[in-house]
This record gives structure tokens, sequence and C-alpha cells, in this order.
């Protein structure tokens, strides 16, 4: 009779629990105010810990399923205790506030994705400062050591008009070179198995030498299959679980860095003395900014050694070419699997740059290709549909979102994919029905005054709904690089090469969850094409 009655108690407890979350969510829900209620769970303790430790697919429609837009539901388990906004309106006015930071999430993930040395974790997390002029009220963090701060200041300087006009150039040629040089690619077709790993190999190099100049590829001839090696084990050193577990993980990412050091040292030794400090950019140090970076960390009171300026210089390197890499293969995949959009993109090219001659494109304004509605608004579907980001703060001070309260010191999360795929943009076009599930560009297209008119692109009422970049003060510095980055890379694509995908018609790649909560997903599977050399009559 004891063991029969401890078996029904052994499984009473998780029913109970269950039941419990379930019936508080629904009151809570329809008060919508307060501290927010939990996602109901099965086991105490352990809550929702399985979910977030399975991410991928997982993951995702765990999210998708519990969001509720205008309300806060909380996520916890061990370890974590997030709370998730859901809703344009709700995380516009909660984003937009000054009431949220970063430096706590940052810092462990400072440490498992880039290396970074404990000192520099412990500094991060200790920075309560903000990223203003002024110090947030009541902080005392030493002027030198605002780290996040610094991230401002450099960015505003790497991104600045200045910097963009060294940078693109730069950007342009290498990539016309590589296509123009490219002796796999003739007047024939030519079969390839993968376009992720072609557009990959193309934009690595040419970003790579855009950002750091010539010499970190120069010295590190294996660097880029080091890093996308490493890149495939972020979500896992994000986690910092024991390097045993996945000891090529740890291994990959100590080849990048030591890379990066050797590239560092050269670039000390070696810069020419006469270009100026405050040139946009030099052979040894690529973008200028990155140089003139060194003076922000020489006041850190010896905080970034060698290793810890190679852990800044990798998230750097990472976070300029993971995410708008395979999103520039989702670009070209969506253009070249409709036949329809193809045409209406070629003709967009054609118009804005006109044909090759003798195998050279001619020269274009950039600003001119980023700023073409139907180019503006692939790309703005592109990030809807292919970009699952987390985005993660940590309430500074107690306050409200609408009638919830968020407690100081508790961790808040916004699901880019969740907000994505909502039926509010679900529209309808002069073709039929599109739901979110659609690829369908021309929702962020306007006709201002009739579909006679030329469409202009928009993301207006779209704040709070359209957010890969994030939103708010800590909104992502290198969007507008990225953006061109990805355009042009279709641009130089298309005018330079023919490009057919050999996949069954109306097939496209799922994404890859793999990476769920990291930015921009890869495809789940291959995506085989042939391509030759655009010929013009």
């Amino acid at each position: 009779m004891t063991m029969i009655l401890l078996i029904v108690l052994i499984f009473s407890i998780p029913i109970a629990t269950y039941a419990i979350t379930s019936i508080w969510l629904r009151v809570k829900l329809r008060s919508a105010s307060g501290l927010p209620p939990s996602v109901p769970y099965v086991l105490p303790l352990i809550a929702h810990t399985p979910t977030f430790a399975s991410g991928s697919d997982t993951l995702a429609n765990a999210l998708r399923r519990n969001a509720v837009p205008g309300a806060a539901l909380r996520f916890k388990g061990i370890g974590f205790n997030f709370v998730l906004l859901s809703g344009a309106d709700f995380i516009r006015k909660a984003l937009s506030t000054h009431h949220f930071d970063w430096n706590k999430i940052s810092a462990p993930l400072f440490v498992g994705m880039f290396g970074g040395p404990q000192k520099i974790k412990d500094a991060l997390a200790k920075d309560d400062s903000g990223i203003g002029v002024k110090p947030y009220p009541g902080s005392d963090v030493h002027p030198g050591r605002r780290l996040m701060r610094n991230q401002i200041v450099f960015f505003a300087d790497a991104f600045s008009k200045t910097s963009m006009d060294a940078l693109v150039p730069i950007f342009i040629l290498q990539m016309e070179d590589w296509c123009s040089k490219s002796n796999v690619i003739s007047e024939d077709w030519v079969e390839m198995p993968s376009l992720y790993l072609f557009v990959r190999d193309v934009l690595f190099s040419s970003s790579v030498e855009a950002l750091f100049g010539p010499n970190l590829l120069g010295l590190n001839p294996e660097l880029a299959k080091d890093f996308w090696e490493y890149d495939d084990s972020v979500g896992f050193l994000a986690l910092g679980m024991p390097n045993w577990l996945k000891p090529n993980a740890a291994k990959a990412r100590s080849r990048v860095l030591e890379a990066l050091k050797r590239w560092r040292r050269n670039a000390v030794n070696n810069a020419d003395p006469a270009i100026a400090e405050d040139a946009a950019w030099n052979p040894a140090w690529g973008l200028g900014a990155i140089r003139r970076r060194n003076k922000l960390l020489d006041a850190t009171e010896g905080l970034f050694d060698e290793d810890g300026r190679a852990s800044i210089d990798l998230a750097l390197l990472w976070s300029m070419t993971s995410n708008v890499i395979p999103a520039s293969f989702w670009y070209l995949v969506e253009v070249l699997g409709s036949q329809q959009l193809q045409n209406r993109v070629l003709s967009e090219v054609d118009r804005e740059i006109g044909p090759a001659i003798a195998g050279h494109l001619p020269k274009f304004d950039p600003a001119t290709l980023t700023n073409n509605p139907l180019l503006q608004a692939v790309y703005a579907e592109t990030l809807r549909l292919h970009i699952a980001t987390l985005i993660t703060r940590v309430v500074k001070k107690e306050h409200t979102v609408g009638s919830w309260l968020l407690a100081k010191g508790q961790d808040v999360m916004v699901a880019s994919n969740v907000e994505h795929m909502h039926p509010q943009w679900d529209s309808t076009g002069a073709d039929g029905d599109h739901p979110a599930t659609d690829f369908w560009p021309d929702r962020f297209l306007t006709s201002p005054n009739g579909s006679s008119d030329k469409a202009t692109f928009s993301l207006d009422g779209r704040q709070g709904q359209w957010i890969p970049f994030g939103l708010g003060e800590h909104l992502c510095p290198g969007r507008h690089f990225a953006k061109q980055e990805m355009i042009i890379n279709a641009v130089v694509m298309l005018a330079t090469f023919e490009m057919e995908l050999t996949t069954p018609e109306g097939w496209r790649p799922a994404n890859d969850f793999g990476r769920y909560g990291f930015g921009t997903q890869h495809p789940k599977e291959k995506v085989s094409f042939r391509i030759r050399r655009r010929r013009y009559d």
C-alpha cells in the first residue's frame, strides 16, 4: 500500500504542477497585470530546462506556441528565468525605454563564444553605467572601464559615413575581383552542389579583406576553414559547457584566436607610419576604427592584454560575417527560386548599373542600389523569414510595461521569429493572399497614388514587428553595412553570372534551427545550382 501511494504521489506531482501553472496563467492573462506568470510546466525546479537545452525546433515551437501579444510570460529553469515579451506595441514600448541593459547577459557570452578572459567578463558584468555619454545614475564604474559605452564609441566610428565610404568600395572591389578572376566559371554551364558554400567562400574573403585588410587572410590561409568550424559550434560554446564535451569546438576557436593575434602583431609592427591615425582605412589594420579602438583599450587599466584584444577582434569578425553571409545566400535563393521575381530583380539590376563590358561591371553607386525599392523589399523579406534572434535584456530599474510589472534584475527576451511569423504579416496582393509564411517582398512596397505609380519601399508601421536587428538603444550597429553587403552581393553575382537552381521547381530549403537564437539560420538542405558567365548581346 505504501508503495502504491508513493507511485501515485510521484505521478501526481507533475500533473498537479501543470494544472496549477495552467490555471494561474489563465487567471493572470485575464487580469493582464502584476508579475508575469509562468508558462505551464510539469516538473518543479526543472520547469522549462529541457526545452531550452534542446534548442532548435523544440525551442522555436515552444516560443511560438506560447507567446501572447501584449503579455509578459515567464520561462524558467536551471540557471535561467526569462520573461518573453510579444506583440509589436508591447515590444516597442518595452525596448524603447532606457530601463534595460545587456551587460550581465553578454558577459558570459563573451567568454564562451569569443574566448574572453575571466577578468573582462567580471568587468563587463559590473558595468552598469549604460551606453550614454553620461553614466547611468548611481553607477561608479571607472571611466576607462565603461565597456558598453566603448562599444558604442567604436561602432559609431566604424560605421560612420567616412568609414563606410572607404569600406564599401573596397568590399565591391574584392567581390568584382573574385568574380573576374574565377577560372572555375566560364561561358559554359558549370554544375555546383551547394549555393550556400559558394556564397560563403566568396563573401568571407571579400568581407574579411575589406574589414581587416589583406594580411588577416594572407598570414592565415586556413582561417576560413577554422572560422566556419568554430561558427558551427557557437551555440555550444555560448552555453559555457565543459570543453571536453565537444573538444573540437574550443580547438577551432583557439585557432581563430591565434590567427587574429598574428594579424594584430603584424599590424602593430608593420603599419605604415606615414598613414595618419585618422585615416578611414589602411592595409595593415583594415578599417581605421579598429586601429583607433586601441586607445579605448589602453585606457582600461590593463584589462585588455593580447588575449583580450584577440577576443574582441573575434567578436567583430563573427558579428560581421556569421549572419550576413547566410542571409546573402537566402537573398539569392529566394530570387532564383521564382522566375517572376528573378525577372523583376534582373530588370532593376540592368537599369541601375548596366551590362558588363569586357567581363567587367561598370562603376556604380552603392547608395543607389541599396535605395532601390524592390532590392530593399527582397532584403527586408529575406531577413523576416530567415532570421531567428533572441533579443535579451536585463531590467535595470523596476517599471511597468502596460500593466505588467518587470522587477529589477529580471531577464527579458523577445523572439524575432515569433514576431516575424505572426498573422500581422498576412497580406493580400493582386495575385492573391500571402500569409506570413510566404516569401512575398511586395508586402514592403507601397504605391501612394495607385498601382500604376512606381512603388516605394517602406517599413512604416512595422516598428516592433520587423526586428531582425533588435530595437532600442542596443540596435545592431552594423545593420547598414549588412544591408549593403547583401544587396551588393546579389547585384554583382546576378550582373556577372547567369545562375539557375537545379532543385525541383517551387522547392526551398528549410531553416535549420540548430542556430536558433543566434541570428540568420543556415539551410537545412543543400541547394544545387548551375552557373556561367553572363552573356550580353
